[in-house]
Formats: structure tokens, sequence, C-alpha cells
């Protein structure tokens, strides 16, 4: 069965800019695949179970980048999305030591807000997961003392949106 296009795309306006302005984790187990619908590439409705919620992550600007690559395999006739997130945390410290390797041993659902104010849910299907996690105390006065944090996920599809209101929803703290 041959996959039908219906539509083309002419050149956009010139409105959007680049970065990440906040990133939203929970445990996968927090948000069930019954409590999550979506459809043509919006999620449309979502719940955290009783008692869970997102926790923010505010990044500095110009600090984050978060990627989807679809990636087709013609021998096998496969067709899957990788997706990538990577940003920094400053100030080495215990408490965000042991915050990183909390998120380490979990798969995760992550939601990442752009600065276009798009959010991105990451993971929504099989979960995203922490793969490197560097700290460095830098080595001149000016340099970074912090975590660079690297996550991925592998999903059938690219990435859905969430608006705005449906995140407001899903219980998002500090």
């Amino acid at each position: 069965m041959a996959c039908a296009i219906v539509q083309g795309r002419e050149i956009d306006c010139r409105d959007s800019v680049g970065g990440v302005l906040e990133v939203y984790l929970t445990e996968f187990t927090n948000v069930t695949q019954t409590n999550i619908t979506s459809s043509s590439g919006v999620v449309t409705a979502a719940t955290c179970s009783s008692g869970k919620r997102f926790f923010t992550y505010q990044l500095e600007k110009e600090n984050a980048t978060f990627m989807a690559k679809d990636t087709v395999s013609v021998e096998n006739g496969t067709f899957y999305n990788e997706t990538t997130l990577t940003f920094s945390l400053k100030k080495m410290s215990a408490s965000l030591r042991n915050n990183i390797r909390t998120l380490a041993q979990n798969r995760l659902h992550i939601i990442i807000k752009d600065a276009n104010g798009v959010y991105w849910w990451m993971g929504q299907t099989n979960g995203a997961d922490l793969i490197t996690a560097e700290g460095t105390t830098g080595k001149a006065m000016g340099d970074m003392n912090g975590y660079t944090l690297s996550f991925t996920g592998k999903e059938p599809q690219a990435p859905n949106t969430v608006s705005a209101a449906i995140v407001a929803t899903l219980q998002i703290g500090s």
C-alpha cells in the first residue's frame, strides 16, 4: 500500500527563534498511557496519576537544545524518531548530584517549552532516559561550574505538541 502525500509546504514567515526556556520532568509511571490522548501530532488530553506531578527545571537562555530526528531504514522497512535534549545546570552541589542520580535511575516523561512558547512531549510512548550527566568545576574563573545532562528517547513518531492549558493541568511544580 502506498502512502499518499497530501500536502506541500510554502516558505513560512521568519517569526520563530531557537532555544529552550524550561523543561518539565516526571517518572514515566506517573502518567500512564491511558491518561494521554493524542491525535495528528497534538496531545489533546493528559493527566498525572493521583498525587504525582512534573518538576520544573528553569534554564538559562541559549543553554539547551532539543532535537527530533526521523530515521528510515529502507532495507528493513522501518521508521522511527529519536529525540535528544541537552541542557546545563549551574553550580555543582551534593543536592543537585543526588537529583541527577534519581533522574538517571528512572525512565521519564519530559515536556520541553521552546523559545517560541511551544510545548513538546518527549518520551510519550516509550519514555526518555538520562544518558550522560557530566559535572565540571571548569578551569578558568569564567568557566561553567555545573552539570551538562543529555537525554534521549526513541518513539514511533516525532514528539507531539501540548497546549499550555494541558500543561497547566499536569501539576507542574518546582
